[in-house]
């Protein structure tokens, strides 16, 4: 979704891209975390219990790691750059765990990196089809 939420502003965006980041990571938080208590909820009987309470804090905690690594280049590059470099890290942090789980089930590096490949085209046809509903 930050994907996504940076590829309709410039590379050298005139709006303030650590509120993009941050107001979209909370926002989609905020509604995750409305959705698996709900869904928790109607599986479990009307209660949560200590595992589904753990796992969104999980969700929450990994949400705000990933927007924290993503407001580095905003804090750190210049600002003709950290749109760019922010788009490059997300994208990293897609990659680098999908080939990660490719050389944990035994992958030649090949066949990790073509299935990270794969899975970066499966994200981008993603963002692609979330900014053409959004009317971007």
């Amino acid at each position: 979704c930050l994907i996504a939420a940076l590829a309709v502003v410039g590379d050298e965006a005139s709006v303030p891209i650590l509120g993009i980041i941050w107001g979209s990571t909370v926002g989609l938080a905020l509604a995750h975390l409305f959705a698996f208590r709900l869904a928790a909820r109607v599986v479990g009987g009307g209660h949560v219990d200590r595992q589904d309470t753990l796992l969104a804090v999980a969700q929450l905690v990994g949400a705000g790691g990933v927007a924290l690594v993503a407001s580095l280049p905003v804090l750190l590059l210049p600002t003709s750059v950290e749109v760019a470099a922010t788009r490059f890290l997300l994208v990293g942090l897609i990659a680098a765990p999908a080939y990660g789980v490719g050389r944990s089930i035994g992958a030649t590096r090949l066949r990790s990196g073509v299935f990270a490949a794969l899975i970066l085209v499966f994200a981008g046809v993603i963002a692609v089809v979330k900014n053409v509903l959004a009317g971007h």
